[in-house]
């Protein structure tokens, strides 16, 4: 059995021959570039200098030698462009804060601040992301920044708003229709689908509004919320109908969301909230791709996402990412037996926060065997890390997961 009817087998809840395996075939699932080249470094793999396509999060592109040694059924479908609006071409090398070699895109710019801070800029100067001088990943100037709690809400103009919302361009959708092709009649992998950031909207800083209004307006103004979400809908409709026609018979899912809806503690707003705001929204995009394809909706939502499940289900969510087992709520036996026939748990393999970064490898080992026993029965299970592996994660450990998928992960 090949990946890609191994991956088709279990998102449609049938036992493969084994777990399918995801390493690096999403921007949600990916792998942190530094700790990349700790891994091809360690194994002795002759990999390139690895290009960085997402430069927030610092992602390496994984090469097809890599995603062998990882055991790895996934392949992403890339946008050209995933953070700060770089477009990922013309490569030039620069160097992590860990000493590392990479590749970024040609108009990736950087300066060093007085303070040792290392920021992005665009061609007018502006700061477009911040580094901390011995940090690993660069976030948006605004990042943490409060608000007063006495703010006044100012409704924005929706169709003007509407109208700011990106679109595919023809030359966009063949560049990712040849590249689709390509993998599809040359790899045996599975295809993941992602949109451009922006062009399926998103539930935080929607229309200017920071984080903290926004999840004050979806409280004290669910129309209004809900008004702004269906316009960033209705966008990425039209976005998903050109997407679909171009890659649709090429890819095996599709991720339709990344907004994260929890803490470690807790659901961040009520799921009637997002009853009220978001389920019609993401309902009427998830019934499209399966009206018109054999293709199942992704959704990524890290934390404690437990009251909101019913509801994803209720839209039409296929399968449920990063499945974050250490947070409340989300404990795994209890996720399988409650929610397992209807949705695909694609994570829960481990955690990069305790476990993964500071176990031994035997913990590591002991906590994939017991992820993979729980989550595997009657499929519908994808086995890979709760979100990105970090550049903190000791090799052994990095090797012990590995192996604990490939000795736990047959079907009898």
């Amino acid at each position: 059995m090949n990946s890609r009817e191994r991956v088709r087998m279990a998102i449609k809840h049938q036992e493969p021959d084994r777990v399918p395996v995801d390493i690096g075939g999403t921007f949600v699932t990916g792998v942190h570039v530094d700790e990349y080249i700790k891994i091809a470094q360690h194994v002795g793999l002759d990999c390139e200098l690895p290009k960085v396509y997402e430069q927030m999060l610092m992602l390496a592109r994984p090469d097809f030698l890599m995603l062998n040694y990882f055991g790895a059924d996934v392949i992403q479908l890339e946008n050209e462009i995933y953070s700060f609006g770089m477009k990922n071409k013309d490569w030039q090398i620069w160097q992590t804060n860990r000493g590392n070699r990479v590749l970024m895109p040609g108009s990736f710019k950087t300066e060093i601040a007085p303070d040792g801070e290392i920021h992005i800029v665009n061609a007018d100067g502006k700061v477009l992301a911040k580094m901390a001088p011995t940090g690993d990943y660069f976030d948006r100037p605004n990042y943490g920044v409060g608000m007063k709690l006495d703010f006044e809400i100012v409704h924005v103009d929706i169709d003007k708003f509407q109208k700011t919302l990106p679109i595919y361009n023809d030359e966009e959708l063949l560049s990712l229709e040849k590249r689709a092709e390509f993998l599809f009649k040359n790899t045996e992998l599975s295809l993941h689908g992602s949109f451009h950031r922006g062009k399926l909207g998103s539930s935080a800083g929607v229309a200017g509004h920071s984080f903290e209004e926004w999840m004050l307006i979806m409280k004290l103004e669910p129309d209004y919320a809900y008004e702004l979400m269906h316009a960033t809908a209705e966008v990425g409709l039209e976005n998903l109908k050109v997407y679909l026609q171009a890659v649709g018979k090429y890819i095996d899912t599709i991720l339709i969301s990344t907004s994260d809806y929890g803490t470690q503690r807790a659901e961040m707003f009520s799921p009637e909230i997002y009853k009220k705001v978001h389920l019609k929204n993401y309902k009427m995009m998830n019934d499209y791709v399966h009206q018109n394809s054999d293709i199942k909706t992704f959704y990524h939502s890290c934390g404690c996402v437990r009251g909101f499940i019913p509801y994803f289900i209720e839209a039409g969510v296929d399968i449920l990412n990063p499945v974050q087992t250490t947070a409340e709520k989300m404990t795994p036996v209890e996720l399988k037996a409650e929610f397992g026939s209807k949705l695909t748990f694609w994570g829960g393999g481990i955690d990069t926060q305790v476990t993964l970064p500071t176990g031994t490898p035997e913990q590591v080992k002991a906590k994939v065997k017991e992820s993979i026993e729980t989550f595997k029965p009657g499929g519908g299970f994808v086995f890979t890390p709760i979100h990105n592996m970090q550049p903190d994660i000791p090799i052994e450990n990095a090797l012990a997961m590995l192996e604990a998928v490939k000795e736990f992960g047959a079907y009898q």
